[in-house]
């Protein structure tokens, strides 16, 4: 339960069964009359068995029942760390179980588990931070100053701003460590600096800088300033930096509060990893920064040459991608959270590019010995996607075989290009040509059926009618959009399966799949970030590339949903990369994404039974 709500409850039960205004409850907590209405109601619904607050417009609140049937909620415990930590970076010393618990309005039992649960998420995330706890003197946050502050950070959701406004949830987090007009005069002085520069935050990234903020403040006042053991003075120039600087020189004399170089440090890299600033004429200045930058240009050189993408053709591209690295492995090396709402949409609708960036972010972590969040890999993401685009012709190339009368061609090339723009159509040709169509061509539409000795190494192959029918027009719409799963899916590489979790399901694909060696480079890949897309349907993939000349997939629906990442999943497309890793598969993933726009197609393709009846559900329109 929050701690005010305890507090409310208290003073409840002691007004002698009166009733207390709301307004006289608004000054008692320093929050506003609405705050007071939403507490309530939440204690009502959520805490309270056999008592009620009862209200009444004119009189205001009472209490009408007993207490000691009070419902406390020991399963919320993100709440609680919260209060923990915050508890803890208020002390400069050590605090006991008892202590904790008497502040927090739990039990010591509850509040223990929690430390230790804590203790373990710490150590798991490799912090340069520690629980101390020691017999009869209690427990206490120890380590570097940075990560302290970024934990306590990490516990506060943004999920209040859905319900309270922005200084409602600042006086509700900090509310009893700043009074409503001081947090009111944080808020309205980072508002008005980040206006001049024209910046247009979202109310959740105005939220972020205030709570940094806010811990940074608390923590000065107690004199537990970051020091050149938490925190290494780089030379840098970014623009983030000065904005740091005005906001907190202008809070430094009217809070009378000495922020050092450090303190604007701090705040430049997380103004860094929200990602507040446009992108355009970025430039990165630092005094160290010429043998990182060669190894990160190294590190994208090789990546995109795996990937068939020529640095010298995307020359400013690839110099936007190494100013981005460079500038966000300043608030990585730190842990800095940083923040990217966008991150699933961009790995379901970017997947090709997505899956380079995972490399890229390996490869990354291995040379520089720095951990790459799931939210900078969306990030790399973007920046290859607009390398892929530039790198290629982005519409779909086609060749059109006519049968004998070329004036059948041009009306099916006349209907095409009335339809379809995004399609490019290479040229057209008569059936005894078939043998001149370009090799790199991927789909052909035909008036007539292809011989076995004409056969071509085509993904797709669309058959109309000469008089290129509506009915036409929906089948090529059709087909182009989900034509590839049959190229690069063999009958034998669809399996039924029954297992009850990620990794039982893994193991029995890799091998009735034959790719056993292929296992652990799948997992590892699932620990960088999820393969899951949504809908139950999740596309694992090693890093390493298989003996395939071609793209492989193999199939797997399951009986039952299993965890995978945070989400379920149901139906598995494992696909394995080429020898070549330099073949380009989006329009495969283009096609994936397209097909599970469809809500009901995941229902659809769980009630198939075989291969024939697969690709049937997944070809219908």
């Amino acid at each position: 339960m929050k701690k005010r709500y305890t507090k409310l409850l208290e003073y409840l039960e002691q007004s002698n069964d009166d009733f207390v205004s709301g307004s006289e409850l608004a000054n008692l907590f320093n929050v506003t009359t609405r705050t007071i209405r939403n507490d309530i109601r939440e204690i009502n619904e959520t805490f309270l068995d056999k008592v009620i607050i009862t209200g009444s417009t004119q009189k205001g609140y009472k209490l009408v029942g007993d207490l000691s049937n009070i419902q406390q909620n020991e399963d919320d415990y993100e709440e609680r760390a919260f209060h923990i930590i915050k508890t803890l970076l208020s002390e400069t010393g050590f605090i006991t179980y008892d202590e904790l618990a008497k502040k927090l309005y739990f039990s010591t039992q509850t509040i223990r588990k929690d430390v230790q649960r804590l203790f373990q998420i710490i150590q798991a995330e490799k912090w340069n931070i520690e629980v101390e706890a020691i017999i009869f003197q209690g427990v206490r946050l120890r380590g570097s100053e940075v990560e302290k502050r970024l934990l306590l950070k990490k516990l506060v959701t943004t999920n209040c701003l859905k319900r309270m406004s922005l200084d409602e949830a600042l006086q509700y987090y900090f509310g009893d460590w700043f009074s409503q007009s001081s947090i009111q005069l944080v808020y309205s002085c980072i508002e008005e600096e980040v206006t001049k520069y024209n910046l247009l935050l979202s109310s959740e990234e105005l939220f972020a800088i205030c709570v940094n903020i806010m811990i940074s403040l608390k923590r000065v006042g107690l004199h537990q300033k970051i020091a050149e053991k938490d925190m290494r003075l780089d030379n840098t120039c970014f623009e983030e930096l000065k904005i740091a600087k005005l906001i907190l020189s202008r809070l430094a004399k009217e809070m009378d509060v000495p922020f050092d170089e450090y303190e604007y440090q701090y705040l430049c890299y997380l103004l860094i990893s929200l990602q507040i600033l446009p992108k355009k004429n970025e430039v990165t200045l630092n005094e160290h920064s010429d043998e990182i930058e060669e190894k990160v240009k190294a590190v994208i050189k090789n990546v995109g040459d795996r990937y068939g993408f020529s640095s010298r053709k995307n020359e400013k591209l690839f110099n936007r991608l190494l100013v981005h690295i460079t500038k966000s492995l300043y608030p990585l090396k730190y842990y800095f959270p940083l923040e990217n709402p966008f991150i699933s949409q961009i790995k379901t609708e970017y997947m090709s590019a997505y899956n380079i960036a995972v490399v890229l972010a390996k490869e990354l972590q291995f040379c520089l010995n720095i951990k790459i969040p799931e939210n900078e890999i969306g990030y790399l993401t973007l920046h290859i996607m607009n390398i892929i685009e530039n790198s290629q012709e982005t519409r779909k190339r086609i060749a059109i075989i006519y049968g004998k009368n070329p004036l059948v061609g041009k009306l099916i090339e006349r209907k095409i290009n009335l339809y379809f723009p995004n399609i490019k159509i290479e040229g057209l040709f008569a059936n005894h040509e078939i043998h001149l169509i370009p090799e790199e061509i991927e789909t052909i539409v035909t008036t007539s059926v292809i011989l076995e000795e004409q056969q071509l190494n085509v993904k797709n192959c669309i058959r109309v009618s000469e008089m290129i029918t509506n009915e036409d027009m929906k089948t090529i719409s059709s087909s182009l959009n989900r034509g590839l799963l049959k190229y690069y899916l063999s009958p034998n590489d669809i399996y039924f399966l029954d297992e009850e979790n990620q990794i039982d399901l893994l193991k029995t694909l890799t091998q009735f799949g034959d790719i056993q060696h292929l296992y652990t480079s799948i997992n590892e890949r699932e620990k960088m970030s999820s393969t899951n897309i949504g809908n139950l349907v999740a596309m694992p993939h090693p890093f390493d590339c298989g003996n395939n000349k071609k793209l492989r997939v193999l199939v797997a629906i399951n009986k039952q949903k299993v965890l995978w990442g945070d989400k379920m999943a149901q139906i598995i497309f494992l696909f394995i990369p080429p020898k070549n890793q330099k073949v380009n598969n989006i329009k495969f993933f283009e096609e994936i994404h397209d097909v599970f726009k469809q809500t009901n197609m995941t229902e659809k393709l769980l009630n198939v039974t075989n291969y024939d009846e697969f690709l049937e559900v997944w070809s219908s329109k």
